[in-house]
């Protein structure tokens, strides 16, 4: 059984997503959450494997709250569903940690799929959108720098007015290019970045290295420290861009 938190500040979808997904036989909603920091809250009370999280909610985004989820939850999987279509916002749910991405336009049948995915550890975004999203990172690549939102982007309600500045911020924050590091990551802190890149989770990596769990969280916490990084998937970028 898949145990999935749905965190939106609107009942209405709260409802009719809990239905599309216990429909699905295999999976049960565990907890709901309205803000940000209240999926925290459940993340960390019922440590679910998957996350289903709404950018624009009070309190805190969908960005930072996937953030705040992964780091009291680090085994749980978050994929996003939101309203934009954006490309730019894609890349940066997934800079942040998330493993899925889904606008709330899709199929049902669409939706149970990429909670299945998730739960295998599998990224999810639609075809479409994931070929806009690869696009937007080669030219992120090949430019070294992090395009702005045009307002016409949020035109038709897709956000709010407060969610759209933070989005903007966040954007022009968040340079790819890996900065210097003062201190170098241990032989310790590599092995267990590497066994992140192959999908270990940390009791497996606790382990695997014959450590304590708490250990390895802690390796982890000065692993983002060192490469300025905010999530896993994040930090296993930095790293191979600075090989």
């Amino acid at each position: 059984m898949i145990r999935v938190l749905l965190a939106d500040d609107h009942t209405l979808i709260r409802r009719v997503v809990r239905e599309i997904l216990e429909r699905a036989g295999d999976i049960e909603v565990v907890a709901e959450a309205c803000t940000g920091r209240e999926a925290e809250a459940q993340a960390s009370e019922t440590h679910p494997d998957v996350a289903l999280m709404d950018l624009d909610m009070p309190e805190c985004d969908g960005f930072e709250a996937t953030e705040r989820v992964l780091v009291c939850s680090p085994e749980t999987r978050v994929v996003i569903l939101t309203a934009s279509q954006q490309e730019q916002l894609a890349l940066l749910a997934i800079q942040r940690g998330a493993i899925g991405y889904l606008t709330k336009d899709i199929e049902p049948e669409t939706l149970v799929a990429a909670i299945h995915s998730a739960a295998r550890n599998e990224i999810s975004i639609p075809g479409p959108l994931a070929t806009r999203v690869l696009a937007h990172l080669r030219t992120l690549t090949l430019s070294g720098k992090i395009r702005e939102v045009p307002p016409a982007d949020f035109s038709q309600g897709a956000a709010s007015r407060a969610f759209y500045y933070k989005v903007q911020q966040r954007l022009h924050g968040s340079a790819l290019n890996l900065p210097n590091l003062s201190r170098p990551l241990t032989e310790r802190e590599i092995e267990v970045l590497d066994l992140i890149r192959k999908g270990r989770k940390n009791r497996e990596i606790a382990q695997e290295l014959n450590i304590a769990e708490s250990t390895v969280h802690k390796h982890i916490q000065n692993i983002f420290e060192k490469l300025h990084a905010r999530s896993r998937t994040e930090a296993i970028y930095l790293l191979s861009s600075r090989n």
